[in-house]
């Protein structure tokens, strides 16, 4: 109701000035909850893992290893993001099989993307081993497990990036929704870039990357 009665429910700026900034809020508030340094808000769980994926320059060619068992967005943002899902056997937890992972790598591998499925967290901690083993990027996939711990941390703050889920059946839920967790200043500022196309936080004086493609995937205030 603060939002409507402002009028002003572009996250930004609104007909009547700067408005009640409820995404902002969020966004710190989710950071400091796992842990990272950085939240972004995006319009859903999917857009999350694309926009992780797009800011880690994951692209043609790349592979990106995924869970056998998990929902088709995990496999479709590789894809939208025009790499190569290579699918890995999941184990008695129905996570990821840290085994088959490692014998699905190729030169060609660039990230794994493990799934905390139905709040069972994956085995994250041979999972990060492998990952900096093999010089890898791991997302974690936390869309079904918002609010999850594993060794007294929370899911979703664990790896390079974290994505969560607010769509209707999740844990915590607007409907729809997403965030995009990180420690990495740069994977933070890309992810700007790729979930807003309007650019309007890059400094070309400031920044230490190039600008990238982005596309509409900002939250609303609502």
């Amino acid at each position: 109701l603060e939002v409507m009665r402002s009028s002003n429910l572009f996250r930004y700026y609104g007909p009547t000035g700067e408005g009640p900034r409820k995404v902002k809020d969020f966004e710190a508030a989710f950071a400091r909850y796992t842990g990272a340094k950085y939240a972004l808000g995006v319009t859903s769980g999917t857009a999350a893992v694309m926009t992780a994926l797009a800011a880690a320059g994951i692209g043609p060619g790349d592979e990106v290893i995924i869970p056998a068992y998990t929902w088709i967005a995990t496999a479709t943002a590789v894809v939208w993001n025009m790499a190569i899902p290579v699918m890995a056997e999941v184990d008695e937890t129905l996570t990821l099989d840290v085994a088959d992972v490692e014998a699905k790598i190729t030169p060609r591998t660039r990230a794994i993307i493990p799934v905390h499925m139905r709040g069972a967290p994956c085995n994250m901690k041979r999972i990060m081993e492998l990952a900096h083993k093999r010089d890898l990027l791991v997302i974690e996939d936390t869309a079904q497990a918002d609010g999850g711990m594993c060794r007294g941390k929370r899911l979703g703050g664990l790896a390079d990036v974290g994505c969560f889920s607010f769509q209707m059946s999740k844990t915590i839920t607007a409907g729809e929704g997403g965030m995009l967790v990180t420690s990495d200043r740069l994977l933070y500022e890309r992810a700007l870039m790729a979930h807003d196309s309007a650019f309007g936080f890059w400094k070309p004086d400031e920044s230490k990357i190039r600008p990238i493609p982005g596309e509409g995937f900002r939250i609303s205030e609502v």
